[in-house]
């Protein structure tokens, strides 16, 4: 399994992430201490951005890392996502390759990210996250292989926000459940629930539930203790069944699909289903106006792009299952509710022959979903190690990266703009680099 460093996210430190973090490390007596929160601190509030472009609700002030009495005593960076709990965000630093959690932030956590920072702290790269784990594998330190995309984190806490839904309504199967773990958040339950969804085979979802909900063991006062005590044969049997009914009910609402959505990457895994808010900028005469192709699919050729379908045409063999699940113009027959269209341009740079698809899709009067995609082209299986798929800003700042690392055969950034923001696609491997400048 690779590393998922490849699917990093950056992301700017602004000044108001190291006023925080000054402010709270001034509190502290100690040289270690003081660096200590003022990473943590910065990872928090990167994380809280990150969530916030993804339009997911966050609560900075409710975290422990944001107590001061708490703070002080404790290593913890976490940030409270309202009605699902808490992600802690864990600093990594150039060079490490491993994250080793506190004690104090073992339990009542939803996730983990991962936050690797640059020496001189102006931005950090989002390395991925890990849900829910059993206790025991929390104790060790974390590999950076166990790490899911950041781009599908947003996936995760929809996953857990309907779960929770589902515990806290009236369908029996989810009382039996609550009346079990009385004292036990939703949300925390939820996060178990997936871990178990996630890890374990179907045919063990029943074995791997029931041991869970054996764990909490009610008292006459219907007051839910964690512990190891052995329950009767003909009571986890009961538990079981109630597991396996409870699962195969989540696994409804969840779908198939998304047990591979959550899983660790490999090479050409899609990663989907994470959209970031563009910065406002204005449009620019001359630059492809995405626009146009929502308009007219002929306008593609006049930006030198070409109709997914029609480059599907020209390729040969294994070629075009290397493209199966390219994002494509959706058909009226089938789906009205979006207008949508893609874009193919191959490319040269260097000696590699790449394609790059850009498909767009019109949400609403207000809101573009943008879907980038680079593919290695011709006889080539994988990307080039180290190719870069860059989304600038009208600044030319960084806005999103991903950097193809070896067997990898395609790579995403997704994200959504407004009409009259700009944005620009940069393609680069070493001093190579070709920019294509766009308008929505």
């Amino acid at each position: 399994m690779e590393s998922i460093e490849k699917f990093s996210i950056n992301l700017p430190l602004t000044p108001k992430a190291h006023e925080y973090a000054r402010k709270f490390a001034s509190e502290q007596s100690t040289r270690d201490k003081v660096k200590q929160v003022y990473l943590n601190t910065l990872a928090v509030y990167a994380v809280h951005i990150f969530l916030k472009w993804s339009e997911v609700e966050t609560d900075l002030s409710a975290g422990d890392s944001w107590n001061p009495v708490i703070r002080r005593f404790n290593n913890v960076a976490d940030l409270v996502v309202p009605e699902l709990g808490k992600l802690e965000c864990c600093p990594v630093l150039l060079g490490e390759k491993t994250i080793s959690l506190p004690p104090e932030v073992i339990e009542d956590r939803i996730g983990y990210v991962a936050i690797q920072f640059q020496e001189d702290l102006k931005q950090v790269h989002l390395l991925g996250f890990i849900s829910v784990l059993a206790p025991q594998e929390l104790l060790e330190p974390l590999e950076f292989a166990k790490l899911q995309p950041i781009e599908n984190l947003i996936d995760y806490l929809d996953r857990l926000d309907l779960a929770a839904d589902f515990l806290r309504g009236d369908e029996e199967v989810a009382i039996k459940v609550r009346e079990r773990l009385t004292d036990e958040p939703i949300s925390e339950i939820a996060a178990q629930l997936e871990r178990i969804y996630r890890t374990y085979d179907r045919y063990e979802w029943q074995y791997a539930g029931g041991e869970f909900l054996a764990s909490y063991l009610p008292t006459e006062e219907s007051v839910a203790f964690r512990g190891g005590t052995p329950v009767m044969e003909a009571q986890q049997n009961n538990l079981q069944d109630l597991a396996k009914e409870l699962l195969e009910k989540l696994d409804e609402i969840w779908g198939d699909n998304n047990l591979e959505e959550t899983a660790p990457v490999t090479a050409g895994k899609e990663q989907t289903n994470q959209l970031i808010t563009t910065p406002r900028v204005a449009s620019i005469p001359g630059m492809i106006k995405l626009s146009d192709w929502l308009q007219n699919i002929d306008s593609l050729l006049e930006s030198g792009f070409q109709s997914l379908e029609t480059f599907l045409n020209t390729l040969q063999g294994n070629q075009v299952f290397r493209f199966a699940t390219a994002p494509r113009s959706r058909s009226a027959e089938t789906e009205e509710t979006f207008i949508s269209v893609t874009g193919v341009k191959e490319i040269q740079l260097s000696e590699y022959c790449l394609t790059l698809v850009v498909g767009c899709q019109l949400e609403s009067k207000q809101t573009t979903g943008i879907v980038l995609r680079l593919y290695p082209t011709g006889e080539n299986t994988y990307l080039p190690s180290g190719v870069q798929l860059i989304v600038l800003d009208e600044s030319e700042y960084v806005f999103l990266e991903a950097v193809a690392r070896s067997a990898d055969n395609w790579m995403q950034l997704e994200f959504r703009g407004e009409p009259g923001e700009r944005f620009s696609v940069k393609v680069a491997l070493g001093d190579a680099s070709i920019v294509e400048d766009f308008a929505i």
